[in-house]
């Protein structure tokens, strides 16, 4: 289906159901990509590469928000769209069309791989049973599988969000159950360096886990952070700005992908190990 009739269906879609009464929310532009006009808002995809570093070949992409003002295209803060719904309903729409506008742009990347999308927390805990059913509709149309989306979720974001239920770790469990039945890939991000989070990690069983900032941060060296995550039989990924930080770092061997930092910033030079495996010589290839 062409893009423009994709956009005219899931506009058309959007009209039904609980949550915000917004009239053609998806806009295709003359450049070939598509926009979500929202609230006085422009919400706009940009796609980071993520590198496996084993071959230095592309493992896919991770979707991130470009926001700023409808009229006045000053930038606003991406965390500023959230902030918006009014209700578990509205949330769990604007969520789910921030995902479907990156789904759309997807469609024309050149090169594609595995599409890593992030679930907000509130929208994991607010959706009762089924989860990824509607998001699977959504894709079809749009000729993807969900086989080809991992679908991230923030731990630590679990257990702050205003609404958390006592038993947030079951419905996790569970939400994750029915993501993973689907054909969704799983990744978690938020986990804490005191490794109390293991039996949740194990129950869980993503497939990808973020080493994200605040664990980066814990002054612990890399070593003492992957060494306990190897036994839970997934992929770790780090991005362009941890691996800035840790380049000096020995234990490279354990990182499986890495995620630039920004769109047109090369990735920062690694010494040790990580020159003689496949992200090394992605990093030669991108020097050239």
């Amino acid at each position: 289906m062409p893009l423009t009739d994709l956009v005219r269906h899931l506009n058309a879609r959007n009209t039904a159901g609980e949550g915000f009464r917004m009239h053609a929310p998806f806009v295709a532009t003359p450049g070939g990509e598509v926009q979500l006009h929202f609230a006085g808002l422009c919400v706009e995809s940009l796609f980071l590469p993520v590198v496996d570093t084993r071959h230095g070949r592309a493992h896919g992409h991770a979707a991130s928000l470009r926001v700023s003002g409808l009229t006045s295209g000053q930038p606003v803060a991406a965390e500023a769209v959230f902030l918006l719904p009014g209700n578990d309903a509205e949330f769990i729409q604007l969520d789910r069309l921030v995902r479907t506008l990156h789904a759309l742009n997807y469609l024309t990347q050149r090169i594609r791989g595995n599409l890593l999308l992030n679930v907000h927390p509130r929208h994991v805990l607010s959706v009762s049973d089924d989860h990824g059913l509607a998001f699977e509709e959504i894709l079809r149309p749009c000729g993807l599988l969900p086989t080809e989306i991992t679908l991230e979720i923030d731990v630590a974001g679990m257990s702050t969000e205003t609404h958390v239920q006592r038993d947030w770790q079951a419905h996790l469990i569970r939400a994750v159950g029915n993501y993973r039945s689907r054909g969704y890939g799983i990744a978690l991000r938020g986990i804490g360096h005191d490794r109390s989070d293991l039996p949740l990690l194990r129950a869980l069983a993503p497939q990808i886990i973020r080493l994200d900032p605040p664990l980066l941060a814990s002054g612990l060296p890399l070593g003492r952070l992957v060494a306990p995550l190897r036994n839970l039989d997934a992929r770790l990924l780090i991005d362009g700005a941890g691996l800035a930080e840790h380049a000096g770092a020995s234990h490279w061997g354990d990182i499986d992908l890495v995620q630039a930092a920004a769109l047109n910033k090369p990735f920062p030079a690694v010494a040790g190990d990580a020159r003689n495996n496949g992200f090394g010589r992605y990093l030669q290839r991108s020097a050239a």
